[in-house]
């Protein structure tokens, strides 16, 4: 199996913030993702946290997360410093499997491994929360047809500026992209914001991306214009590479959580998430339109997903099996991947499996150095017996969470 450093990478990022790990011990190179909020016993324990190195927090590298980064790889051409701008490309991936298996996990290394390649990632590990708890949704009176969240995008907006602003700090956005997201008006206080309060003629112009992500981290009703804005910088550049890794992606296909009169003057029917804009760029991009789905996403209003893709780098969506969502929506939208596969702009569908002979043994290894369970006092009498090693990834069924509990029993 491969491995891979997930903190005090040698060959760091060109960010100080991503080098470092936060209080909880978890390497800053895969956030905003963190502990659960419930973290206790019995709670999952991520794979960075068994690392037997604390200062580099080794992970392995599964076959899956390989799959994963050579379909990025392949579309892109994001490994060759000599590629040019006729070269580069973009990789839709969408990754399934059963509850358990590791997507989450797989998710989070193919993040933590774009960002050590010079990617500029926008990361959303919790698509379950976004999906219902945007405090309030408004109309956006720009865009007709579409609706802002702007408590969540001033979240993305921090969330992008803490992670990357040493990347795009030289990126500039400019008027036309601008005037896409933002009313004049809106322009007008964002460069006054932008520029701490300068008179207009001392203003500077175009600006620059982060100046951008601050102000709409600053102010609710000028964020989802600002993160927009960058968004689309991001996706029409082809200076870096820009990934988009969403988890729990089948939860924007369930029943909807957001209602307005000015979608629905009765108030009953919610409305879709792609027509809410700071989650429009990624689902026109994915371009997956299941037929049977818990609201009206449809492709009306929506950008066709060969323009809708950003110029150099990959959406990477993955669904959950641990949420509540109909098993019929996750069916159905699986199946709009896969009968996309062949297309000119494909989908590529990544099954995560359980885990193989080889993966449970180093994983085994690894629980035994590190002193879970009953393995900690046993001096390999479990790890080096063929018959042991098979029984438990029989007991786990090849799952992590099942397979560190079967270690915890005499």
């Amino acid at each position: 199996p491969v491995f891979m450093d997930v903190a005090n990478v040698k060959n760091a990022p060109n960010s100080a913030f991503l080098a470092k790990s936060n209080d909880s011990g978890i390497p800053n190179l895969i956030y905003p993702l963190n502990v659960h909020h419930r973290e206790g016993v019995g709670r999952m324990v991520e794979e960075w946290e068994l690392a037997a190195n604390k200062e580099t927090r080794r992970i392995m590298m599964r076959d899956a997360t390989k799959a994963i980064a050579s379909k990025i790889v392949d579309a892109t051409n994001c490994c060759d410093s000599s590629v040019s701008d006729s070269e580069k490309g973009a990789a839709r991936v969408l990754v399934t499997g059963k509850r358990g298996v590791g997507k989450t996990a797989a998710l989070a290394g193919i993040v933590a491994s774009a960002r050590v390649s010079g990617h500029i990632v926008v990361y959303l590990p919790d698509g379950d929360r976004l999906r219902r708890h945007g405090f309030y949704i408004e109309p956006c009176n720009h865009r007709k047809g579409l609706y802002n969240l702007p408590m969540i995008a001033q979240e993305f907006c921090e969330q992008l500026l803490t992670s990357h602003g040493d990347d795009i700090n030289k990126m500039t956005a400019s008027e036309e992209t601008m005037k896409e997201f933002l009313t004049n008006d809106q322009i007008k206080k964002v460069f006054k914001k932008a520029n701490d309060d300068e008179e207009e003629s001392e203003v500077e112009m175009p600006l620059t991306l982060d100046k951008l992500l601050n102000v709409g981290s600053e102010s609710s009703s000028l964020s989802s214009g600002c993160y927009l804005s960058v968004i689309s910088t991001l996706m029409n550049q082809t200076e870096k590479p820009f990934t988009i890794v969403a988890d729990e992606f089948n939860c924007y296909y369930d029943h909807g959580h957001y209602f307005h009169m000015d979608y629905d003057e009765d108030v009953k029917k919610a409305i879709p998430l792609n027509k809410i804009s700071i989650f429009k760029p990624f689902m026109d991009a994915m371009g997956l339109y299941p037929t049977i789905a818990g609201n009206d996403i449809s492709r009306d209003d929506a950008v066709d997903a060969s323009q809708a893709m950003m110029k150099w780098g990959s959406v990477v969506a993955a669904v959950s099996e641990s949420k509540a969502v109909r098993r019929t929506f996750t069916k159905s939208l699986t199946e709009s991947a896969n009968a996309l596969a062949e297309n000119e702009n494909p989908v590529n569908v990544v099954e995560v499996r359980r885990f193989s002979n080889v993966e449970v043994q180093h994983i085994l290894y690894n629980f035994e150095i590190t002193g879970i369970g009953r393995l900690r006092f046993d001096r390999g009498t479990t790890t080096l017996n063929p018959e042991e090693v098979e029984y438990l990834r029989m007991v786990s069924g090849g799952t992590g969470q099942h397979l560190m509990d079967a270690c915890m029993i005499p």
